[in-house]
């Protein structure tokens, strides 16, 4: 019998936990997809937004004791388009049945669970909040159709990990709260709902983009609710709120018959600070709690009245604490006595116009000093201060007690008395402020204050100031410090602080002065190893005039009139004296105007004016636009070869390292282009007028553009007259990283109608000797793929003129400059040179050329080379018109002038016209023609070619038809004048060779050496006979010899 009733027992349990529940989750299968598709397709019709779940199946543990629907990945759209914007998403929701609702065929929902979600709520500027929008409410209602399907009957509601977002685009304000879990249990009977409430969340306030005080702010919520359905009365039980370490009770009701009413009391003791901590700032809290502190800590609040629809109820709280100390008990030191109390209401219009904040009876007793004071703040809206403050502190018992990082090792003393009452103007109901400056009276005085900074390494130390406030009238009587072996003084007023703190539109005046003996830039910027500057005798004065509205509400710059009354200074490095500045800038909304900018430097001045046109695009984060600074510089003298001078180091070319200019004038702008940030710049030049003193040159007519853009910059016509030069360059170069498949090539191009070189470059002579190996080096700068030209009209170097020269040039990365094209016209000739320069080693420059002349004068070609170490002309010796063809490999200085004895050369030429003048190898043989001219001989026509390899030049044998006779010459003669010539003297010529002297009896003495003897011409029909002749040695010492005839071998 008993086991009987066992079986029948287990037969019951198996019924009831296998067999029914198994029923009902087979029928719940089977009604899901149906159920879940109808209910969706009834919420999408009445919505206005869309509501998509991707999935849906059986989860029957999920939230047990009910059986779940499992709806997957929700989302809800705020329109029908599913790309619109997402109100909430959650990755499940479980719909929770009773199982014995499912085998009845009802389907109720008894719970439900939300977790892994968001919801994002929106509530824009008309007070419409997005989520209500796109679900229809407010919208006028259509009769509802009954349709089967599922009700709702809960009895529990749980959230986890649901993050909420709440934004009031009318104030700018965003909630963030983070559920990590919520659970809501719910429970009907006789007309009421009760709900107990239990919820951990962490909250956070947003104001403006800016996180405020009250952030990530730890609350738990432990709620009693109790909903009468016929009075529709809403009553809060005694319940618990933890925000923090802090616990608060609340108690009260709320009235929802028509409108809603609030009746809510809290209230909070604890025998510590955690009950205010918990209101302060996360920083400020985890601060608070590394001291140990013990008092009577006291909360209370209140809010009572009508809330939503523009009514804000009334809000009363009231805070305060006795016998209290803060104890740091690392160092064993005491603030103690600590006591104040103070209350907060928003007043009787519930707005922060009204509200009213008050903080009375503070005092605290440090271990060194006091402090006491009260604060009273009216009007949130445009607050009105009253504060009564009286403080003596000592610096090191602050920075010992407060640990605060920054100011370890703080000493000295602070002595703060203020009297700051603006309510007298608030209370009378004057408009102005006028009245409350009688009631501003402050005293600062900072005695001997030495601290350090984290990562600096110098202590800022013997600070001293006194300041004081009278009548709404700030002034800074002195602030002194010392850096290093640099000190500061400081002065400068205020006048009317008030109209600044309340932004009133009244005129307010800032100054500052400020003096130093000695600022040591390289002491006080040790990260920055590239300023290294002593500065002597610092003066400044500054000003600035503006309004108090101005100075407190601005996007970018105040507006207003800032001056530069005035400024000196003695730079060492930069060894000039900075004095009689001053400056005048008016600043307006989107312009600025530089009236005058003026000043001294040494003996050189300046005038600068200009305007700065929609400025603000320099501060924004993505600017578009335009913006445009004009300028205009005059200048009575200026000694640019000071100016550009720095550590003794002269950064101007040498020609003018030590130029001056008078009457300096110039005037340009520059655009700035933007778009979602910098774009372009375009900077024009619209006038340069000035004089030269060393190069005696007038600068006029000058102008051009200079554009920048994608790293590339380009000028075009930039150029002007300079003395009787004048010149315009346009140029395109790349200024960033090159890359040969997208960037432009780089060119320079020159055009000009007259360049006088030796003007601009201030050339004085040809005979003068130049250290060429010391000139600039071209080569030892980076060089760039670079095209080149130049069209010139006429050109004067070294005191020649050259005419209608045209050049196509260009450069290589590896230091190479080919010339692919010169031509000009000069010395009544022409000529072309195609070649190249190969300097990849700076210290070896070589010129590879062909050159082709025709009929050029040499008397006019002043071409000047270098051997063994001596600068000599080609035209010294040999005169007349030249033609032919010169193939050469040259070594040159870095001032391209040849190096002779280290060059070779191939030289196929026709000198026409010509005459020899003070050639060594015929001063040498004076005393063997008959009253010839040695030093002066002529010829017709004299054709050859030569060739000069390592300082030797050899020559060929050939004829001369001069005023000497005719006479037959060949050999080689070093640059050093070292000779070996085989010479043919005619026989008829000489009638003594080597012996005496045979001119007709004449001696040597007897010749006229300024004599121009007629060209004698060989009779080529005539057996002619021959002496032969060779002289080897040097002008100075030489030997002569008869020799073979070298034509027979």
């Amino acid at each position: 019998m008993k086991s009987k009733k066992i079986r029948i027992l287990l037969i019951l349990l198996f019924l009831i936990f296998v067999v029914i529940p198994t029923i009902a989750i087979i029928l719940l299968y089977s009604q899901q997809k149906s159920l879940t598709q109808k209910a969706v397709g009834i919420m999408n019709e009445q919505f206005e937004g869309e509501l998509i779940i991707r999935d849906s199946k059986i989860a029957p543990f999920a939230n047990f004791p009910y059986v779940s629907i499992d709806l997957e990945d929700i989302v809800f759209f705020e329109s029908k388009i599913t790309d619109s914007n997402v109100i909430y998403a959650a990755e499940d929701l479980y719909v929770g049945f009773s199982i014995w609702d499912i085998i009845r065929g009802k389907y109720k929902i008894k719970s439900l669970k939300l977790q892994n979600g968001n919801l994002d709520l929106i509530k824009d500027a008309d007070g419409k909040i997005n989520l209500l929008m796109a679900k229809g409410f407010g919208k006028e209602e259509t009769e509802s159709v009954d349709e089967e399907g599922m009700n709702i009957d809960l009895s529990s509601i749980q959230l986890k990990n649901f993050k909420v977002k709440f934004d009031d685009l009318s104030n700018l304000t965003t909630i963030y709260a983070n559920l990590e879990k919520t659970d809501a249990v719910i429970k009907l009977q006789d007309e009421h709902i009760y709900i107990d409430l239990i919820s951990n969340f962490v909250l956070d306030y947003i104001l403006d983009g800016k996180p405020t005080f009250f952030s990530q702010k730890h609350f738990k919520l432990d709620l009693e609710f109790d909903y009468d359905q016929n009075t529709n009365e809403l009553v809060l039980a005694p319940s618990k709120l933890h925000l923090e370490d802090a616990q608060l009770g609340l108690e009260g009701k709320v009235d929802l018959e028509d409108q809603v009413y609030l009746d809510i009391r809290m209230a909070g003791e604890k025998p510590d600070f955690s009950l205010l901590a918990a209101f302060l700032p996360k920083e400020t809290a985890l601060l608070l709690r590394k001291y140990q502190n013990e008092g009577d800590v006291f909360f209370q609040g209140s809010i009572e009245g009508f809330a939503g629809n523009g009514h804000v109820p009334e809000i009363a709280i009231e805070f305060g604490c006795d016998n209290a100390y803060f104890l740091n008990t690392g160092i064993n030191k005491k603030v103690d006595d600590l006591r104040f109390s103070g209350f907060f209401t928003n007043g009787k219009d519930r707005s922060l116009k009204t509200s009213e904040f008050q903080l009375l009876n503070f005092y605290a007793k440090p271990d060194q000093g006091k402090f006491q004071g009260r604060l009273i703040v009216k009007d949130f809206e445009n607050p009105y201060v009253k504060i009564n403050l009286n403080a003596d502190l000592d610096l090191e018992f602050l920075g010992d007690f407060f640990e605060v990082e920054g100011l370890q090792g703080i000493s000295g003393q602070v002595i703060v008395d203020m009297d700051f009452d603006e309510l007298i103007d608030f209370e009378s109901g004057v408009t102005g402020i006028s009245n409350a400056k009688s009631s501003v009276q402050s005293e600062l005085k900072i005695i001997d204050l030495n601290f350090s900074l984290p990562d600096y390494p110098h202590q800022i130390r013997t600070v001293n100031a006194y300041a004081f406030m009278r009548e709404g009238n700030l002034r800074l009587d002195n602030l002194s410090f010392q850096i290093a072996d640099s000190d500061f003084n400081l002065s400068g007023t205020i006048d009317d602080l008030p109209a600044i703190l309340h932004s009133n539109p009244k005129p307010v005046k800032v100054q500052l002065d400020a003096n130093s003996t000695k600022i040591d830039l390289k002491q006080l910027l040790p990260s920055d190893s590239s300023i290294n500057e002593l500065i002597n005798d610092f003066k400044i004065k500054l000003a600035f005039e503006s309004t108090g509205k101005n100075l407190m509400d601005y996007e970018h710059l105040p507006q207003g009139e800032f001056f530069i009354e005035d400024f000196y200074a003695k730079l060492e490095k930069y060894p000039h004296a900075f004095h009689d500045f001053h400056a005048d800038i008016m600043i307006g909304e989107k312009n600025m105007e530089v009236m005058d900018f003026s000043g001294e430097i040494d003996k050189s001045d300046f005038h600068f004016s200009g305007k700065v046109l929609n400025y603000p695009k320099w501060f924004q984060e993505s600017p578009k636009g335009d913006s445009r600074f004009e300028f205009d510089l005059v200048s009575n003298h200026l000694n640019i070869s000071d100016l550009l001078k720095y550590n003794g180091v002269n950064y101007l070319p040498k020609d003018y390292q030590k130029e001056e200019i008078d009457g300096l004038k110039l005037k340009g702008s520059l655009d700035l282009h933007y778009n979602d940030g910098f774009e372009s710049a375009d900077f024009y030049l619209t006038d340069l007028d000035g004089k030269f003193r060393v190069h005696p040159l007038r600068l006029e007519d000058f102008g051009g553009r200079i554009h920048y853009e994608h790293e590339f910059l380009t000028v075009t016509d930039f150029g002007g007259k300079m003395g009787s030069s004048d010149f315009k360059v346009s140029m395109g170069y790349q200024l960033g990283e090159v890359d040969s498949l997208k960037n432009k090539r780089n060119f320079f191009h020159l055009k000009s109608l007259s360049l006088d070189l030796d003007a601009l470059m201030g050339f004085e002579s040809i005979d003068v000797d130049t250290n060429h190996q010391e000139a600039f080096n071209v080569f030892e700068i980076p060089f760039t793929e670079m095209d080149i030209s130049a069209e010139i009209g006429k050109m004067n170097y070294h005191t020649f003129w050259l005419e209608n020269v045209t050049a196509s040039a260009r450069t290589t990365a590896d230091h190479y400059i080919y010339l692919d094209t010169l031509g000009l016209r000069a010395a009544d000739g022409t000529l072309g040179v195609k070649g190249y320069f190969n300097g990849s080693d700076p210290e070896h420059i070589y010129f590879h050329s062909t050159m082709k002349a025709s009929k050029l004068d040499l008397d006019k070609l002043l071409i000047k080379f270098e051997n063994f170490g001596q600068d000599y002309l080609i035209n010294e010796n040999l005169h007349g018109k030249v033609s032919g063809t010169i193939t050469s490999k040259f070594l040159v200085y870095p001032d391209l002038t040849p190096i002779i004895d280290k060059s070779e050369a191939k030289m196929d030429l026709t000198v026409y016209q010509g005459s020899i003048v003070n050639f060594a190898p015929l001063s040498a043989m004076s005393s063997y023609f008959s009253d010839r001219n040695l030093n002066n001989v002529k010829f017709d026509t004299l054709s050859n070619t030569f060739d000069l390899k390592d300082g030797i030049l050899n020559i060929p044998n050939m004829n001369i038809n001069s005023s000497l006779g005719f006479i037959e010459l060949s050999g080689k003669q070093s640059l050093d004048m070292n000779m070996d010539y085989f010479i043919r003297i005619p026989l008829g010529m000489v009638t003594s060779v080597g012996f005496k002297s045979l001119f007709g009896g004449k001696n040597k003495n007897e010749v006229d050496p300024e004599q121009e003897d007629a060209i004698v011409y060989r009779d080529e029909d005539k057996r002619v006979r021959f002496v032969n002749v060779n002289m080897k040695g040097t002008p100075d010492d030489y030997k002569i010899s008869l020799g073979r005839n070298r034509s027979s071998n």
